[in-house]
């Protein structure tokens, strides 16, 4: 039935079905033939319009004018192309669909579809061949995708850059040198040359900010960088601008650098081998760097920092900046009662190999890498015992309180020797603000209702026998004590939120081992170890002291007993 009714257009361009005047269908008339005469027509690569057809069909049936006047149900048709724009403007893909039976993409089809989508910058001249040369192999109504234009990002600017162009004390010093390249064979005695500028030497340079570069989309808008942060240079003590560079720093005297984040310090370095009976003791206004040892009975005072290739033994050594010993800080044991025989203070930190029966003071952090042994630790901030691998490092003994963490691998020792640990030393001090900002709260809040009392009464008094002023002062008056409530109530909640993250900060963690014998102290209130342990961490939630776990991610409550 198809074969009779359906026929190429004139142009050759479409297929046409059209009941002849006269003519109708069975109603087992469908669609199905329709596929072998379009071969038979020449025109199995048009596109096949199923709806239309099936349209016709319908129409036929119903002996419609439509049937009878013609629907076209295959055309050719050339290859079609569109863009889209994705990615926030910064990507452009052309999306082409195969010829049915008519003509691949041409060039000027490209750039008119570009120029459609107003896509300017960012154009793959490789990308646009690519899609000329494939749109031809395409299968009828096969779809191809290719990003042909793709935008620049802004490069943001850089922030200004300090570079040191000294060595850095902390990182040089206590480094034992290599005596055979082959054998890798070290001297622990030698710790490497003390770091040490001359008057007149570059300290540090500023790279300045830049200010970026700037994108564009595929459509052409342009995308503005970010501007890098730019951090002036500063000139430290002992150290000064260039004449001609105001980006470059240069030492104003010798002694040894002391590198910050933007600028330099130089401290006036006094340099010894050891000090002992032949040095005498050693007071000096600046930093002082000792090679070897600080030998028993001296006394060493320091404005600047300290640093020690050897051992500090039992001597009485202060400084107003950090202390470093290379090897260790070693006192002997006294009677209970008796001050230490090694004290070291510092109101900055303090390094060291090991201690024993010393007393160590900090205003910052105590750091020791393999044990503390008997001492007393007094540091503001935190205090560790542990070596880089954090496998070795022992506190055991003596009585060790910080600020803030104490860190360790082993916590006490086997022999069940007593050992004291206090952690947030400054909890009572928080405790006691907080009860002080609740009374003020407490206070406001009293102070506000007996203002509004007033208020109340007062609305209860006759128009005649109140002012507007008597109203106005009371209402400014309420005005004042509720916004005074607001704040003390502010103040506490942050106050209370401040207290519960330093809480669960500062803890008292052992990585490896919790022996017997261990007093773990917050506040006032105190746990002692009946049982040995793994990895631990203890913590206080103002109420009690817990251990955790780290092994079984367990949790118990922590009490005298339990422990």
């Amino acid at each position: 039935m198809w074969k009779e009714i359906t026929r190429l257009a004139d142009d050759k361009k479409s297929v046409i079905a059209q009941l002849p005047k006269g003519d109708e269908v069975g109603p087992t008339f469908s669609v199905q033939g329709l596929d072998t005469v379009l071969n038979s027509l020449g025109a199995a690569a048009f596109f096949y319009d199923d709806e239309e057809a099936n349209r016709f069909v319908r129409a036929a049936k119903e002996n419609k004018k439509s049937a009878y006047e013609g629907v076209v149900v295959a055309l050719e048709k050339d290859a079609e192309v569109i863009v889209d724009i994705t990615d926030h403007d910064m990507v452009a893909t052309m999306k082409v669909t195969g010829a049915y039976g008519g003509k691949a993409l041409r060039g000027p089809d490209v750039l008119k579809v570009l120029a459609e989508a107003h896509v300017t910058k960012g154009i793959n001249k490789l990308a646009l061949k690519k899609v000329l040369s494939v749109s031809s192999t395409l299968s009828p109504g096969e779809v191809f995708e290719q990003p042909v234009a793709v935008g620049t990002a802004a490069k943001h600017g850089k922030d200004a850059k300090f570079v040191p162009l000294v060595e850095d004390v902390d990182n040089r010093v206590l480094a034992p040198q290599e005596t055979n390249a082959k054998t890798h064979k070290v001297d622990m005695r030698d710790l490497g040359e003390t770091i040490t500028v001359a008057a007149g030497e570059a300290l540090m340079k500023r790279v300045p900010a830049t200010s970026g570069k700037p994108g564009f989309t595929v459509l052409g808008n342009v995308l503005q960088p970010k501007a890098g942060k730019d951090t002036p240079l500063k000139e430290g003590k002992g150290s000064a601008y260039d004449r001609d560079d105001p980006n470059l720093l240069r030492s104003s005297n010798p002694g040894m650098p002391i590198i910050k984040k933007n600028s330099v310090d130089v401290d006036p370095a006094l340099s010894l081998t050891k000090v002992d009976v032949t040095t005498g003791h050693v007071k000096f206004k600046g930093s002082v760097v000792v090679s070897g040892n600080i030998e028993p009975g001296m006394v060493v005072r320091a404005t600047g920092s300290l640093t020690v290739g050897g051992f500090i033994e039992s001597a009485d050594v202060q400084a107003q900046e950090d202390i470093i010993v290379g090897k260790g800080i070693i006192g002997h044991a006294v009677d209970d009662g008796e001050d230490k025989a090694c004290v070291v203070k510092t109101n900055g930190s303090i390094k060291s190999k090991y201690a024993q029966y010393a007393f160590l003071q900090a205003t910052k952090d105590i750091s020791l890498e393999l044990h503390s042994m008997n001492n007393t630790i007094m540091c503001a901030r935190d205090f560790s015992v542990i070596d880089p691998s954090e496998k070795k490092g022992t506190l055991s003994g003596g009585l060790t309180k910080a600020g803030g963490k104490i860190l360790c691998a082993n916590l006490g020792v086997e022999g069940d020797t007593a050992t004291q640990v206090q952690a947030f030393v400054r909890y009572n001090k928080y405790k006691q603000g907080i009860n002080e900002l609740k009374e003020r709260y407490r206070v406001a809040q009293n102070n506000t209702m007996d203002a509004v009392r007033a208020e109340i009464e007062l609305k209860k008094t006759p128009k005649s026998e109140r002012s507007e002023k008597d109203v106005t002062d009371l209402e400014t008056k309420k005005s004042e004590l509720s916004k005074l409530m607001e704040e003390a109530k502010t103040k506490l909640e942050r106050a209370e939120s401040e207290l519960e993250r330093l809480l669960s900060e500062n803890t008292v963690t052992a990585r490896n081992h919790v022996f017997t014998r261990v007093t773990v102290l917050y506040g006032d209130e105190s746990v002692i170890t009946k049982r040995e342990h793994g990895s631990s961490v203890f913590s206080f939630n103002q109420y009690e002291i817990k251990c955790r776990s780290m092994v079984e991610g367990a949790e118990e409550g922590e009490g005298e007993e339990e422990l």
